[in-house]
Parts: structure tokens; sequence; C-alpha cells
């Protein structure tokens, strides 16, 4: 009952927000282009009032029946609300710019240059922005991911070791909108660079764990001379943790589900299950101490954790590299500004004492199939010895 109760509010919260976002679109676009005749101003009512409750709707049905009509209508879906979004954004860019332009006096010099409806004319600027905004963040999610380089000094890593090269990909988000071509170039991306190990830090599906067949010929090419790791995300338990980690095993994939393994013979790999599924569940997070024991202090460690959080007390402990993803860095500019509230540490490189932290921003989109401003990575990590750096020296 308690969750139910929960789920309640949940859709409540989300199908308000919805709905006043799509009435003020409604509202501005009927005054700044009307008048409209009744026939179509109802028509644009029935669109307006279903895409409010499309999103909800998409959740029940793509996690229920995956066919073709409704990976069509998810397609629909997701890009009428990064429509919603950009044009949500602009209006009000728009607005505050006339609200300035009224007050400073600019707006009554310029009348005469936007014609008779200075309203139409900014209705049709955001309705053209948007289309730009969409289109451009449409393509920028379908290339490849870009190649991030970065050097890590790994404490206790053995001078024999040094250079060893990590990849990480996270949030591939494999499902509905990610199209084989780009994986499978996405895949012969990463065999390219010859990794000693890969870890994909959470995430490898959208939705379903069955939704991984037609991407597991591709996934099963995936190599590296040390294998490939990887731990469980938000969407890995929503889609069915336990089928995923059975998929992902046919295709020489190891989740590591709280737990650990010895890599090249000395690095220490750990993977942390997400703990925001635990607590929707009504249990309780696995904690940092049971995972992970005294020895981390004293040799080569790497924990993949989905989600950027703890990690001040992560270097308490003496982790030596933490990888993360989760953020996608915001996906859509300028969400980063509003995921820094929950997330610091959104992406990049960071470091506490001699602790590193690496947050991807992944390859793959959850939502609206577009990134904007923040583009999809693979990560590539060289760990560095101590020891090696002295000779050096």
């Amino acid at each position: 009952m308690h969750r139910l109760f929960r789920l309640l509010i949940f859709l409540s919260v989300v199908l308000s927000l919805l709905g006043g976002t799509h009435y003020y679109l409604y509202a501005h676009l009927v005054t700044g282009l009307g008048p409209f005749c009744t026939p179509t101003l109802w028509a644009m009512r029935a669109v307006f009032v279903f895409g409010a409750i499309s999103f909800p709707l998409l959740r029940v049905l793509s996690r229920n029946h995956v066919t073709r009509p409704t990976v069509i209508f998810d397609w629909l879906v997701v890009v009428w609300l990064g429509c919603v979004f950009y044009a949500l954004l602009l209006g009000v860019a728009v607005q505050a710019l006339a609200a300035l332009g009224e007050w400073t006096g600019l707006l009554t010099i310029a009348a005469p240059l936007l014609g008779s409806s200075p309203s139409r004319v900014a209705v049709l600027l955001v309705i053209v922005l948007t289309a730009m905004f969409v289109t451009v963040g449409f393509v920028r999610a379908q290339a490849l991911p870009r190649i991030v380089n970065l050097e890590v000094q790994l404490a206790h890593l053995p001078p024999s070791l040094d250079g060893f090269k990590v990849v990480q990909l996270s949030d591939v988000h494999l499902g509905t909108f990610a199209r084989l071509a780009r994986f499978r170039g996405l895949v012969g991306k990463v065999n390219t660079l010859a990794p000693d190990l890969v870890v994909i830090t959470g995430d490898l599906v959208d939705e379903e764990a069955s939704q991984l067949a037609p991407y597991e010929p591709i996934l099963a090419a995936l190599r590296a001379r040390h294998g490939v790791l990887a731990v469980a995300g938000n969407h890995d338990f929503f889609g069915g943790i336990d089928e995923l980690v059975r998929r992902a095993a046919q295709c020489g994939i190891r989740f590591l589900r709280n737990e650990k393994v010895t890599i090249a013979g000395a690095i220490q790999v750990y993977g942390i299950d997400d703990p925001i599924v635990a607590r929707l569940r009504g249990g309780r997070s696995v904690s940092f101490e049971s995972v992970l024991g005294p020895e981390v202090r004293e040799q080569p460690s790497i924990l993949l954790y989905h989600q950027p959080i703890g990690y001040p007390r992560l270097a308490e402990l003496g982790v030596g590299l933490v990888l993360s993803g989760h953020t996608h860095g915001g996906q859509l500019w300028p969400l980063v500004y509003i995921s820094r509230l929950f997330y610091p540490y959104i992406s990049d490189h960071f470091s506490i004492g001699t602790s590193h932290f690496y947050v991807s921003r992944g390859t793959g989109t959850w939502g609206p199939p577009m990134r904007f401003g923040v583009p999809p990575e693979i990560v590539v990590i060289r760990l560095r010895s101590p020891g090696a750096q002295a000779v050096r020296a």
C-alpha cells in the first residue's frame, strides 16, 4: 500500500508538470498565431492533452508490449518531449526578453520592424529555434562518441602494469533508441583502442533485458585483454537484472554484484549495485564497507559504481579509482545546471586526496534521443604506477 501511495504521488507530480507545461505552450501558441477555426482549435487541444499524458502511457506500453507500433509511438513521444522541453525553455527566454524590451522602451522602437503582431513573431521565433535545437541535438546524439583520454596515478600499482589501459563505457541504454549500426561502430571503435580492460558502469539496457537480444552478437565482439566487467545501474534493475546478467554472461561480460575480482594478478576491481533500486523496493542499499575491505588501502583498487555519490566517504576508505556514470553530463543543455543540484560530481575527473573519480557523460541517451552541449564519450584511462613515475623522474 505504501509503495502504491508513493507511485500515485509520483504520477501526480509528473502529470501536473507535464500538464502545466503543455497548457502554457498551447495558450501561447493560440494567442500568438490565432485565431483558429473551431475544428483546428479542438484538434490542437487533443494533441496537447495527449502529449501531456503520452510519457506515462509510454512507460506502461513499452514495459508490457514491445512491438513495431509501440516502437513508433516511443519515437514520436520522446521527440515530442524534446520539442516541448526546448519550446518551454525558449518561450520563457523570449518572454523575459520581451518584458525587458518593454521596460527599457526598446520593444516600442522595434515594433515597426516586427510588424503588427510582436507576439506572432515571438511564437514563430520559438518554433524555428526549437526545431534547430532538436535537430542539432538529435544529430549529435547519433554520432559516434568522442574519445576522452585520461591518465591516473593509481596508488600501489606495480611498475609492471604502468600504462594499463582501461576503457570505460557507461549508460549505453540499449533498446528502442539505440541503432544497431551505431552500436556496431561504437564496439569497433573500442576494439581499435586495444584495451587491457573494458568496464561498463551501469545502464547497459534502457527498458527490458530482452531488448538486448539484437545487440548480443555485437556485444560479444567487444574485446579486451583482461575481459569486460560491468556493474548494475538503475535501468538494469528496471529491465530485469537477473536476465540481463545471464544474457551478458553469454556475451562474455561479467557483472560484479557487490563483489570484487582480481585483474592482471594485482588490480582489485569492485562492483556495487546501484543504490536507488534497493531503496525504491523498500530495502537498504549495500554499504561501501560491506564490499570494500581494508585491502583497498594496500592494493591498487578500482570501484565501479553507477551513481556519482558518496565520493568523500570512498576517499576516506582509500579507494584508488572510482568510475561512475548515470548523469549523462546533463544530456541536454541547460539541464546540466539543474543536475548539479543533485550531483555535484556531474561529469569529468575529480580527485580527493589520493583517490581519483571519473564520471562519464555516457554513450547513449535516456528520454529524448538528443544531446545538446554534452557530447557522448568513450573514456580511455591509462593507469600510472607511482613506482614507475619515480624511476622516470
